[in-house]
């Protein structure tokens, strides 16, 4: 008995101790504090990184978040990946210089070098511009030679940070480095021109010399193997011969004379230039120059405006933002070097755009000609056109597709042209055998779409895209959802995915940075990829090489992103983030096997009770799958119900692991200010059916708040909601619906679309395409569907709004008419229901003055404490 109380006794005594610290956890929790204005003024952002060519070095400047406060005029410098740190103070123009330690920058107008690893610094006194040649050890500058004779000669001077002596050559007309770190120019010596190049300090090749008056002037190729030049001959005053020059074997040939072209037309005289040929180029576009004085653009000013129906709409925008008239587009003439005969390829203003392949050898151009649709823009905002195809030999042209508003897209080597079709879904390649001249698909041999079936918004390519060229231009690289196929368009080779549908395997969305363009694969040997992580809305980094995928770094819990690469690949300065994580910096090398974080800029945050973020997945109404955000306060309590804010736009999943820095509102809430009062924020992702925009609203949403109730997470009482701009329409159109919420705030948002249909925009263009090919998803015009404008516009059935509502819309908007705003206040008001409208004046869509955002951060947070907590009603209510 005796030992049987004892053991209770402990079991009892370990009861208390776990109550105890408990208690005394929760009361350190307590004392966490909230996101408020204190905390605005704390927070800061990181901005101006860089990395050493090295990647033994780094430098960051740091800015408040608080436009009021002032910022430190510092530059930080860390050793990586874990060393010393210098605070270079009163400091500007900060780089990386050399392939080793040093930096350059400013302080009191003086610049200095300094070499971080041994402290020595050098004081810059020249006062010649000074250049850095990128990837060297070399600094450059030019100035002026003594006068000699008709030329504007000078002196180029290579400066080496770790010799600490220059390298010049004298008497150079002009220069230009290349990508590989030689210098390539025109150097004159006793009357005589030289072209040549070499490494400085190095040997250098000469490719031509000639009588130095007769040289003209030089152009490189895109390459930078080649090029031309030009030369005067037979005592001509021009500088008429053209010579190709080639870099690989050293050599020159002629290719044409100017004197032997002829274009017959008067108006024009051909400019005699240099071209950056390729060693096939065959067709150059002729510089013309008009004989007589350009017509002048401008527009007198005057008190009346004239409005023309028929008048295109970004000649409309061009008068009245620009107050300039727009010209025809100048005719085109093309050279063919072998047959030497010009060939003019479009008369003035018959195209208004010539799609001209990079290698200078091709068949043909295309043409487009907007012309024929310059009036519909209003309200399709993508500027359809009439695509033509010219053939390089006749000049005869042939339209082959009508009102398309793509592309088409040449390879590098102007060999093949690809085309996404809006209408019919499909990657298609232009076929340009003389019975043919037409686009054939070639997106329906991968096995899977090519179409992003989550954009819902008519003025949005619908397509995944284009990732670039294989196989010297034969391969197109076409992406699906997750993946890229590579199709030969050679028709030699069966498609297969590059990827090797790693993507689709893993459900990870592979693409080349963010505009997923990546131009000629055929000689890059290893490729840095971004990943999106569809199952956890994470980024990470990832590697192709030999059509093989490797995972370098990815993190389920953050968005892992490079902000820089070491100059010699050694190392790269990246970022992870995530809702509770500050994108701070870290240094990795190239493979990210080491890691070492460098930055801790909010230290602060870990004072504040700052909450979590999970991803939420329900069923809506019509029983699809949909998601969402839920941001949840500190130690939340799954027994319990919390207050909730309903606070969306379009779709956020994707920034689930997006990190959100405090701050005092332009429009929006924002998220950790409330998640650390003890709030819940959802943002839930809207899926839009065309038509019907409002209703489709409702399903997502309403259905995502039922799914919070059911699972006790809230409940009716406790329910707010906020939207800005669409959000705010989106927003009021739900009052309608539903008595859900408890209050609502309605920030510049559309209430009538049959009044806002017709208005014109801050951008000159009329606010139709916002309607029918755009954000608010009508799909057609009002006048053919005037039914369906007045079923989701709030202001028709405000009747049936019985939320009290708080109305934001400043009479400066631009983007959406403060009418809007004060017409569905007028109309509530009338109807006797609980509504309050508030005007920063000559404001605009979003509020600019910190002392009006201030303001209305705390108006938002009073009005949902009032509602939502039981909190005293404030005075301005």
């Amino acid at each position: 008995m005796k030992n049987r109380l004892s053991k209770t006794t402990i079991v009892i005594k370990k009861t208390i101790v776990l109550c105890i610290l408990g208690l005394s956890m929760h009361s350190l929790s307590a004392q966490k504090k909230a996101v408020d204005e204190s905390a605005y003024q704390t927070w800061q952002r990181i901005s101006s990184k860089s990395l050493s060519y090295n990647g033994k070095w780094m430098s960051y400047t740091t800015v408040f978040q608080d436009e009021e406060k002032e910022n430190k005029k510092q530059i930080i410098i860390q050793e990586t990946p874990k060393g010393k740190r210098l605070v270079l103070n009163n400091v500007s123009d900060l780089k990386f210089i050399g392939k080793k330690d040093w930096i350059q920058f400013s302080r009191n107008d003086t610049i200095l070098l300094q070499n971080l690893k041994t402290g020595l610094k050098r004081v810059w006194k020249l006062k010649h511009y000074t250049s850095i040649l990128e990837d060297t050890d070399f600094l450059y500058y030019t100035r002026p030679e003594a006068v000699k004779g008709a030329f504007f000669l000078q002196r180029l001077v290579c400066y080496n940070l770790e010799s600490n002596d220059s390298i010049s050559i004298n008497n150079i007309k002009s220069f230009r480095f290349l990508k590989n770190k030689s210098i390539f120019y025109v150097q004159i010596e006793k009357n005589q021109a030289f072209i040549k190049y070499g490494k400085p300090g190095g040997k250098q090749q000469t490719i031509y010399s000639g009588k130095a008056s007769d040289f003209g002037d030089f152009q490189l190729n895109g390459k930078e193997d080649g090029g031309s030049f030009t030369i005067r001959t037979n005592s001509s005053s021009d500088f008429n011969d053209v010579y190709y020059f080639n870099l690989k074997t050293n050599s020159v040939k002629p290719l044409f004379n100017y004197g032997d072209i002829t274009i017959n037309d008067p108006a024009y005289t051909i400019s005699k230039v240099a071209y950056g040929l390729n060693e096939n180029s065959n067709l150059i576009p002729l510089m013309l120059n008009e004989k007589k004085r350009p017509e002048n653009t401008q527009i007198p000013r005057s008190e009346v405006e004239i409005w023309k129906s028929g008048q295109g709409t970004m000649e409309r925008r061009q008068e009245l933002l620009r107050n300039s008239k727009t010209l025809p587009a100048e005719h085109k003439y093309f050279y063919d070097i072998k047959n030497k005969k010009s060939v003019k390829l479009a008369s003035t203003g018959e195209f208004d755009q010539l799609l001209v392949p990079e290698s200078g050898n091709f068949k043909g151009v295309f043409a487009i000609d907007k012309k024929p649709y310059a009036v519909e823009v209003d309200w399709t905002f993508n500027e359809r056109a009439d695509l033509y195809w010219i053939d390089a030999e006749t000049g005869k042209s042939k339209k082959i597709i009508s009102g398309t508003s793509a592309s088409p897209i040449w390879n590098p080597q102007g060999t093949f042209a690809v085309i996404y079709d809006e209408k019919q879904k499909v990657w298609m390649v232009f076929d340009d055998a003389e019975n043919a001249l037409q686009f054939k698909n070639i997106s329906a041999q991968i096995p899977f779409s090519v179409v992003d079936d989550n954009v819902d918004m008519g003025s949005q390519k619908t397509c995944y895209g284009l990732a670039g060229w294989l196989d010297n231009g034969n391969t197109a690289v076409i992406y699906d959802q997750f993946d890229m196929w590579a199709l030969d368009l050679t028709n030699k080779k069966a498609p297969y995915s590059i990827t090797q549908s790693y993507g689709r395997k893993n459900k990870v969305v592979l693409r080349f940075g963010e505009v997923g363009y990546a131009g000629d694969l055929t000689n890059r040997k290893a490729i840095t990829l971004t990943g999106f992580d569809t199952e956890h809305k994470s980024n990470g980094v990832y590697k192709l090489s030999n059509n093989t995928i490797t995972k370098v770094f990815a993190d389920p819990d953050y968005n892992v992103k490079i902000e820089a690469t070491s100059g010699d690949n050694s190392s790269v300065l990246f970022s992870k983030e995530s809702y509770t994580v500050f994108e701070d910096l870290w240094w990795a090398s190239s493979n990210f096997g080491s890691q070492q974080r460098l930055t801790d800029i909010n230290p602060q945050q870990k004072e504040y009770a700052w909450g979590t973020s999970k991803l939420m997945t329900w069923k809506d109404f019509n029983g699809k799958e949909n998601q969402g955000n839920l941001y949840l306060p500190d130690h939340y309590d799954p027994k319990k119900t919390y207050p909730v804010i309903v606070h969306f736009y379009e779709k956020h999943t994707e920034d689930l692991h997006q990190y959100q820095l405090p701050e005092t509102s332009t429009s929006n809430i924002n998220i950790p200010s409330y998640v650390s009062r003890g709030y819940i924020v959802f943002q839930p992702d809207v899926h839009y059916a065309y038509g019907d925009p409002g209703n489709s609203v409702y399903n997502d949403v309403i259905s995502g708040v039922d799914y919070l109730i059911a699972n006790g997470i809230t409940e009716k009482g406790k329910i707010g909601i906020q939207g800005h701009s669409f959000g705010g329409y989106e927003t009021s159109f739900l009052l309608t619906k539903t008595a859900l919420f408890s209050c609502a705030i309605i920030g510049s948002g559309v209430s009538n679309f049959t009044s806002n249909y017709p208005v014109m925009r801050s951008n000159g263009l009329s606010t139709m395409f916002k309607y029918e090919v755009d954000q608010y998803r009508m799909g057609s015009s009002l006048f053919d569907n005037l039914e369906g404008y007045i079923k989701n516009s709030p202001l028709f059935a405000a009747k049936n709004i019985k939320t009290p509502a708080l109305i934001f819309h400043n009479d400066g908007d631009r983007a959406v008419p403060y009418q809007e705003g004060q017409s569905l206040f007028f109309a509530l008001r009338r109807l006797g229901k609980q509504v309050w409208l508030i005007n920063y004046k000559k404001e605009g869509h979003t509020l600019d003055q910190a002392a009006n955002r201030k303001d209305w951060t705390n108006k938002m947070q009073q009005y949902f404490d009032y509602y939502l907590k039981g909190a005293d009603r404030p005075n301005w209510m």
